[in-house]
């Protein structure tokens, strides 16, 4: 496909994707965010990507799939502040913590540490940069079966080496990465 060719793909649909998008998120500035994004993917793998039928019907799909992962990232979103909020009020409201805030840190990141190097790797991409099971598989080149089990292997070995600090927070963790509160479901 060349430039002019996917300009005027761009132009043709980029409305209406738009309003497909709109129509799942309910929010015109990311649903032009979201059919842009479609549109950057689909040039930056325009070479990988056969589409011998329709291609206004693979460019809706992917907008649709796209605005549903928005969605669902969104809410893990909306998840992680009301648990903030709730941890917050918690620790205010409590008045002698069983651990020390930096103790608990330093238990996580030395459990986290211990983990297998790849098992490691997986949790952080999954965890601290929200990629998807099947994303992490095609950025490491590995199957999705071997992303689960890496995951599953790293949240029960944590688990395991975090049991003391389980009564603190109940059935999560929290700690802090980047200056973001991220969480740790124990379950």
């Amino acid at each position: 496909m060349t430039e002019a060719q996917f300009e005027l793909l761009f132009r043709k649909y980029f409305t209406v994707l738009s309003n497909v998008a709109y129509s799942v998120v309910k929010d015109r500035d990311e649903a032009r965010d979201i059919t842009q994004q479609v549109f950057i993917k689909f040039w930056d793998k325009r070479d990988d990507v056969n589409i011998q039928d329709n291609i206004k019907s693979y460019l809706h799909r992917a907008v649709i799939n796209t605005s549903l992962n928005f969605i669902e990232k969104n809410k893990k979103i909306q998840l992680e502040e009301d648990i903030q909020t709730v941890f917050k009020e918690e620790l205010y409201t409590s008045n002698k913590p069983e651990f020390e805030e930096g103790e608990v840190q330093n238990a996580i990141e030395k459990a986290i540490k211990n983990l297998p190097e790849k098992c490691q790797l997986v949790f952080s991409l999954s965890r601290y940069e929200g990629m998807t099971n099947k994303e992490i598989a095609e950025y490491l080149e590995v199957s999705l079966k071997a992303v689960e089990k890496h995951i599953s292997r790293a949240l029960r070995e944590l688990r395991e080496k975090l049991k003391p600090y389980m009564n603190l927070f109940a059935f999560f963790i929290f700690f802090k990465v980047g200056g973001e509160l991220v969480y740790l479901l124990l379950q």
